[in-house]
């Protein structure tokens, strides 16, 4: 039994003791019937109870008895949260229903998350074990689940709190339901109402979308519905907004078809037999590294998902055509500082959103490099270790990620005409910058034809064994190859230079 269990056991038990009838409702039923983990969308694992009996008047005999931290979030309607010691990502919310269950039920969203299973069934029951037959439904949400349909519960219920109005769109996303017209009537009709909403549960909402593995699907489904021109009017200036050259879709096509590569990439599907996608660089190591928390919750997987949407917002407001010329009748098309230009307008979203500055560093900083990986090769020439080790060095806390992104901007450049020969040999290109600049390759017979070797380097720096050891190594091979650090003093000083560069780097994530 997990501990998760465990705790949701004892509370059961004090419960029941106290005459204290409870139910498991919301999305915890819906996922254990849909045989889906419980929340796996929300970066915790949380179930809520609706009680007949208030117990805030209990919580430290409640939090003594379950061997939890409980905390009263609103004494006025009884609300607890009971956080399990052991992982602070899991907790148990409790609150006293509004009126009769019935009522309590007709209350929420969705019929899909107005449902309802007495706690002592739920607990008697292994995990996996089915539970329908236990499910109270009084809003036919058992038929919409079936159906794969998001539907509000009760006329009106939508419009009780704005959040809804994108939750409508996340939980299709996230399911892979559809939202049935008349829910999505009052979608349509009402989304202005998302700019009175607290805009951190919008941002919740937003990266919980983000973070499914059709968040394109997503995209769109907000702009059938009217809500991307509320939330992120930024995306939508680049649609129709003609790119000409090498590209096949307009910049908001672009942008939402890199997002698809994106979300393919982190899902896994580059190990399929995709024809594109399965030369796409990626080491054993990278399965763990994007699943880092990087900010506000959100994984490095996540967040690339978000730049592949975002890298190109900035085109249409740098966009000038030069005069025609024979190479180019009328007139090539340059976007000119669209970078930097992007990754302010990424970083005004971001704030809307409150999202942390480490969280909007990381995506500015993403957005503002992406073109350097296509940038480092000149034609059919590999990049030059100084130049992967100049990339390394300024892109550093998100150069692998980047080397990601560049993957869905080139995939979605061409469309349907993308070239499979060329994409492999531009995959093998940043393979070949995965590999050179995390594992930099010796250019000398032995570490003593370095001016400070590994060791050397450890003790004056004050650093532990690892991979920024090779890459110091790599940046002071680059250094007396090219002539620029002849003596120690100049290896000593080179060295320190970048590693205070990396420090400040740092401290702006």
């Amino acid at each position: 039994m997990t501990q998760s269990a465990s705790l949701l056991t004892r509370t059961a038990r004090f419960l029941e003791s106290h005459g204290i009838a409870a139910y498991v409702v919301g999305g915890a039923v819906r996922d254990r019937v849909l045989s889906l983990p419980v929340q796996p969308d929300a970066g915790s694992e949380d179930i809520d109870l609706l009680l007949t009996s208030p117990v805030a008047a209990l919580v430290d005999s409640l939090a003594d008895e379950t061997g939890s931290t409980a905390i009263v979030l609103d004494d006025e309607r009884g609300f607890v949260r009971l956080v399990d010691p052991s992982d602070e990502h899991k907790w148990l919310d409790l609150a006293v229903a509004y009126g009769d269950i019935e009522a309590d039920l007709a209350r929420r969203d969705f019929t899909i998350n107005a449902m309802a299973v007495p706690l002592q069934d739920w607990v008697s029951r292994a995990d996996d074990a089915p539970i329908d037959d236990a499910v109270i439904d009084f809003n036919a949400g058992m038929t919409d689940l079936r159906q794969s349909i998001i539907r509000e519960s009760s006329p009106g219920n939508l419009l009780d709190d704005p959040i809804r109005i994108l939750r409508a769109v996340r939980f299709a996303t996230q399911l892979e339901f559809e939202i049935e017209p008349t829910t999505a009537s009052v979608v349509s009709d009402n989304g202005e109402l998302l700019a009175e909403a607290s805009p951190e549960r919008v941002r919740d909402e937003f990266f919980k979308m983000m973070a499914s593995h059709r968040p394109d699907w997503g995209i769109r489904e907000m702009d059938r519905l009217g809500l991307l021109e509320v939330l992120l009017p930024e995306l939508t200036e680049g649609r129709e907004f003609t790119q000409r050259g090498m590209h096949y879709y307009d910049v908001m096509e672009h942008e939402l078809h890199a997002l698809c590569v994106g979300a393919r990439l982190m899902n896994g599907e580059r190990r399929s037999s995709d024809p594109f996608l399965k030369h796409v660089p990626w080491h054993p190591e990278f399965d763990e590294y994007f699943r880092e928390i990087v900010g506000d919750g959100q994984t490095r997987a996540t967040l690339v998902k978000t730049v592949a949407m975002l890298h190109d917002i900035g085109k249409p407001g740098t966009m000038t055509i030069e005069s025609p010329s024979e190479k180019a009748p009328n007139g090539k098309i340059r976007f000119l500082g669209h970078g930097e230009l992007g990754a302010q307008m990424a970083t005004n979203f971001l704030t809307r959103l409150r999202c942390s500055r480490r969280t909007i560093a990381h995506v500015s900083l993403m957005i503002e490099e992406h073109l350097r990986p296509f940038q480092m090769s000149n034609g059919t020439d590999p990049p030059t270790g100084r130049a992967i080790f100049r990339y390394f060095r300024d892109v550093s806390p998100v150069a692998v990620d980047t080397v990601m992104l560049s993957v869905c901007d080139y995939a979605s450049t061409s469309g349907p005409l993308l070239n499979g020969a060329n994409f492999e040999r531009y995959s093998a290109m940043l393979s070949d910058i995965l590999t050179r600049g995390l594992e930099p390759e010796p250019q000398h017979s032995t570490t003593e034809d370095l001016l400070l070797n590994g060791h050397q380097v450890q003790e004056r720096f004050g650093l532990q064994p690892g991979p920024e050891i090779g890459r110091l190594l790599g940046a002071l091979r680059d250094g007396e190859s090219s002539g620029v650090v002849r003596t120690k003093a100049e290896a000593n000083e080179l060295l320190a230079r970048l590693l205070g560069r990396a420090a400040s780097r740092r401290g702006r994530l």
